[in-house]
């Protein structure tokens, strides 16, 4: 019963997230490595080539972002955000981002996010970009991110 309530956050997120990610374990069980939610990047104004995404990760598992990759875009990098002397600085997490088994992570305005530099072509609010997540173990996820601006639901899990 214990394990069940553990991943009732897990099955919670898999509900309104990617279902094509599965695998079987040795009991016949199927298992979702990882379940991504409410992916998002945020259109581009007109001449401008760089917009940031977001999105809701649990893992079923330990494991670990080490990179993101999008046709969409010529760089794709996972940044955080962090204050210095009263001004907001992002910059590229070297390593990856940890997922602990069970735990939400969430990458949200403000805080990680994943950095599209270079953007080919211009992003409009509807369009959707694809996104490749590369995990330490799980295999890698192809995600569809819609265009639009982040909501509640982009904010709603501890960052990571």
């Amino acid at each position: 019963m214990t394990r069940i309530l553990a991943l009732l956050p897990l099955l919670a997120l898999a509900a309104c997230g990617n279902s094509d990610n599965t695998t079987i374990d040795a009991e016949g069980n199927t298992i979702t490595p990882i379940v991504v939610a409410d992916a998002v990047c945020r259109p581009t104004p007109t001449g401008r080539q760089v917009t940031a995404c977001y999105l809701n990760l649990v893992a079923a598992s330990d494991d670990r972002l080490v990179s993101v990759d999008s046709p969409a875009a010529a760089l794709t990098q996972i940044h955080e955000t962090s204050m210095e002397g009263g001004m907001g600085m992002m910059r590229p997490i070297e390593g990856g981002v940890p997922l602990a088994a069970g735990e939400p992570v969430a990458f949200s305005p403000g805080a990680n996010h994943i950095m599209l530099s270079g953007v080919r072509e211009p992003l409009a609010t509807g369009d959707t970009v694809e996104l490749t997540l590369t995990f330490e173990n799980a295999p890698k996820l192809v995600v569809a991110a819609t265009v639009g601006q982040p909501t509640e639901a982009n904010a709603g899990a501890p960052a990571a």
